[in-house]
């Protein structure tokens, strides 16, 4: 059974491999810092570091991807060597994930790319009389590849997207544009202030590109937009727009 949870910045899976039937209270003891990985293009290498805060050792299995959340690390493929891709975490220790590029000329030079990384944990087995209960947790979070020479201000951008009304057979959407460089997470939107369903596919914007949101209601030329953003830090920044023609 495979169970998605999604958090701020991040995308979470339980594993259940094996099922007890009894209540057991689950929370992944290896925790990730950050919400997401900035790797500059002329960046030699980045870090990123993982905590285990629970009780007991952990073994974890770290990878990349391009996109596919079913890829597994035997098949997943991106333009990056992670080491050490297997490691043991003992309780109240850490681990250092290192991350190098190795090279891709098919990425754009004029915009952002995104990849995933992948930090499967697998504790110790639970043992209750003849039933055993391994429980494993999956996080997944963003990496975006940032060119040089990108000359947008990263920290402005968010604020630049641009929202109408398109028509969508016999319904109206609502709908975003990114007219910069970089990718924009949303944390919320509200259109005079009703609240706009957001998840894990359509809470990404990426560079130059439309995203459509269903809406249960329909608005004017002019009407309010409040919307918040997920900076590269993680922290959430607020912004106020109005629909365009």
């Amino acid at each position: 059974m495979t169970i998605f949870i999604h958090g701020k910045g991040m995308q979470y899976t339980l594993l259940l491999l094996s099922i007890l039937l009894i209540p057991v209270a689950t929370q992944a003891s290896v925790v990730v810092t950050g919400t997401r990985v900035i790797y500059p293009a002329d960046a030699r290498e980045i870090t990123v570091k993982l905590n285990n805060d629970g009780n007991s050792p952990s073994l974890i299995q770290s990878w990349i991807d391009n996109g596919d959340p079913k890829a597994t690390p035997d098949v997943a493929s991106s333009p990056f060597i992670l080491t050490p891709p297997i490691a043991r975490i003992d309780s109240q220790k850490g681990q250092t994930l290192r991350i190098r590029f190795a090279g891709d000329k098919t990425l754009p030079q004029d915009k952002e790319s995104i990849f995933w990384l992948n930090v499967l944990e697998l504790p110790p087995t639970v043992d209750n009389g003849k039933n055993k209960l391994k429980i494993a947790f999956r996080t997944r979070l963003k990496i975006f590849y940032r060119p040089v020479g990108l000359n947008d201000d990263v920290a402005k951008m968010a604020g630049q997207l641009e929202w109408r009304m398109v028509r969508n057979g016999n319904q109206m959407d609502l709908d975003c544009y990114n007219p910069g460089s970089y990718f924009v997470s949303l944390n919320s939107v509200h259109i005079e202030n009703k609240s706009i369903s957001l998840n894990m596919n359509n809470g990404l914007i990426a560079p130059k590109q439309h995203q459509h949101f269903k809406i249960n209601t329909s608005a004017s030329p002019g009407a309010k937009i409040k919307y918040a953003t997920i900076n590269d830090y993680g922290a959430v920044t607020a912004w106020e727009s109005s629909l365009k023609n």
